[in-house]
């Protein structure tokens, strides 16, 4: 199945709306999130959505049977519907983690206390060390280690990330 994007605009336009900046900063602290998360931080997003398009700072992308998913044009759209769901499931966790006071930054997701974690989806390669494994299966992934956290990336939708943070088993 194809992922559909918008095309890129040759030449970036102007924007004014500081809420359209603030949807940008988040956008491209993870990549691009999809609608439905940016509206969880942002309830009134459409709009500014919208200007990000028609100023060519954000590109809107989907696939049949999922949410739109916003990127922005300092990152490379999905290739592939694999892609843009593991790239959905990061923009609902960065969206959560948001929600709690906490942010991504550089690819790590930074905790209200300061802890950071790398973050990673599963399937996939899991790194060393503090990881979050965002599960696009619902399958706990196997090779969990002490220290590393998990969530289904479907209970992200849901609940906050504090409920949807879980151990290995």
């Amino acid at each position: 199945m194809s992922v559909y994007c918008d095309p890129k605009k040759v030449e970036l336009g102007f924007i004014a709306s500081r809420k359209a900046l603030d949807i940008l900063r988040f956008l491209e602290t993870c990549a691009g999130a999809p609608e439905p998360a940016i509206s969880l931080l942002f309830p009134d997003c459409a709009r500014f959505l919208r200007i990000l398009r028609g100023s060519g700072y954000a590109r809107r992308c989907w696939c049949p049977g999922q949410d739109p998913f916003w990127c922005p044009v300092s990152f490379p759209v999905p290739k592939s519907r694999e892609e843009y769901v593991a790239r959905c499931a990061l923009g609902w966790l960065a969206a959560r983690l948001v929600e709690a006071g906490g942010r991504i930054e550089k690819g790590k997701a930074i905790f209200p206390t300061g802890k950071a974690y790398q973050v990673a989806v599963w399937p996939g390669k899991l790194p060393e060390g503090l990881t979050i494994v965002v599960s696009v299966n619902g399958e706990e992934p196997p090779d969990l280690k002490p220290g590393q956290l998990w969530v289904d990336s479907k209970d992200l939708r849901e609940r906050g990330l504090r409920e949807c943070l879980q151990a290995k088993k």
